[in-house]
């Protein structure tokens, strides 16, 4: 934990640095939603009796800045909050969490993180693609699990998981990449996007039930938001 924090110093030292350089400063909101899933080592991918992880849709808020370094490149920090997780629903009896989920149940499990990506953004036109790595802290987990009766949901139950009692890793390293398209609008004034991205985690958080192998997290979702100007450091002419 401790490198994880000296890197993320580091990253918001090297923002810091990038925005005093530079020529403009955009600030903005975005939002979307994701398909939030688990990714399990592949040595026991095939194993018939692990469990099925099937995704779950979450959504994502957050602040992005962008610190233009050139026109076709810039560096956009963001602050986010969002969801990842997974679904199990299995034909035999698991305990997940240190909660019992019978045979037949379906069971949602979400993490609630506040994830900071810091992204390279190259620029092609209106089009862009980005990538870089994100460092996230899981403040806190929920279990619900619920049984089909014919055509109706029934919610059996809703729980929150004590990640430090279950030994749950809170700090994850990971890396993300996408690509979008920007529009401006208020006559060059700011810039509405919509992009693509897929998340992945470095760092393996939990164990799978049963084989007590950890797995790691993984999203693929649509952003959509906006960014005004704010101004930025003028560069003088040089006699």
């Amino acid at each position: 934990m401790k490198t994880l924090l000296k890197t993320t110093t580091l990253a918001l030292l090297l923002a810091f640095a990038f925005h005093l350089q530079a020529q403009t400063f955009s600030l903005g909101l975005k939002g979307g939603a994701q398909l939030a899933n688990v990714k399990a080592p592949d040595a026991f991918k095939d194993l018939s009796f692990l469990p099925d992880f099937q995704p779950i849709t979450t959504p994502n808020v957050g602040v992005v800045a962008e610190i233009n370094l050139h026109p076709n490149f810039s560096i956009q920090p963001e602050l986010s909050w969002t969801q990842k997780g997974f679904q199990l629903n299995e034909n035999f009896d698991v305990n997940l969490f240190d909660i019992p989920v019978p045979l037949g149940v379906t069971a949602i499990t979400k993490f609630n993180y506040l994830e900071m990506p810091l992204l390279a953004k190259a620029k092609f036109g209106n089009f862009y693609v980005l990538a870089g790595p994100t460092f996230g802290y899981a403040l806190n987990g929920n279990l619900k699990t619920r049984a089909d009766l014919f055509i109706t949901e029934i919610d059996l139950t809703n729980t929150n998981i004590n990640l430090d009692k279950v030994g749950y890793e809170r700090w994850e390293v990971g890396g993300m990449a996408g690509a979008g398209v920007s529009i401006p609008v208020f006559n060059g004034g700011g810039q509405i996007f919509l992009d693509a991205r897929f998340s992945h985690g470095f760092t393996q958080p939990y164990d799978i039930p049963v084989v007590h192998e950890k797995v790691l997290h993984k999203n693929f979702g649509l952003n959509v938001g906006f960014t005004v100007p704010l101004g930025g450091q003028k560069t003088t002419p040089r006699a």
